[in-house]
């Protein structure tokens, strides 16, 4: 909201196409907060809608990649996995023009991957560490296969795909 109150004085096209993308976002969220499962089709639509909100805060401090083979868009995935996880790498890692922050989204052996290069910000102040601990309870209720994280340089989080 901060980002649409100055958007309105600087730039009010920019804000009105921001609070359309806005509203789309809180729409999804409603919809689907009380489903278990959604489309992997249907949440790379939301997800899009979220990022270009995230492009108008960051603009080229951050650039989300996606390359998702059409073969699973109609395979499933818990709502707002995507948002979760691109929230969480933009709490932990520095984001700015001097150090940009890349993350990339991917499919691969029946897993969504969502990568990014590792760097930490010296100090995270809303962190509770518990949201990838939640993440991966809730997929053990939704799949036998479990969420992968691996940290080596690059943090990698393997969702299974439904």
């Amino acid at each position: 909201m901060t980002s649409l109150d100055s958007l309105i004085q600087e730039n009010p096209p920019l804000a009105r196409e921001f609070l359309q993308q806005l509203s789309k976002v809180f729409r999804y969220v409603l919809k689907n907060k009380e489903k278990g499962l959604v489309s992997l089709e249907t949440e790379l639509n939301f997800i899009k809608n979220y990022v270009a909100l995230l492009k108008t805060r960051f603009g080229d401090s951050l650039s989300i990649n996606f390359n998702i083979s059409d073969e699973v868009l109609d395979l499933h995935i818990a709502p707002v996995t995507l948002q979760i996880l691109i929230e969480n790498a933009l709490k932990h890692n520095i984001t700015n023009l001097a150090n940009p922050l890349s993350i990339s989204i991917l499919n691969q052996n029946n897993y969504l991957i969502i990568e990014n290069k590792i760097q930490l910000k010296k100090q995270v102040e809303t962190s509770n560490g518990q949201g990838l601990n939640n993440l991966k309870s809730l997929y053990s209720f939704l799949s036998e296969k479990e969420v992968l994280i691996e940290s080596n340089g690059t943090f990698r989080v393997k969702i299974p795909l439904i």
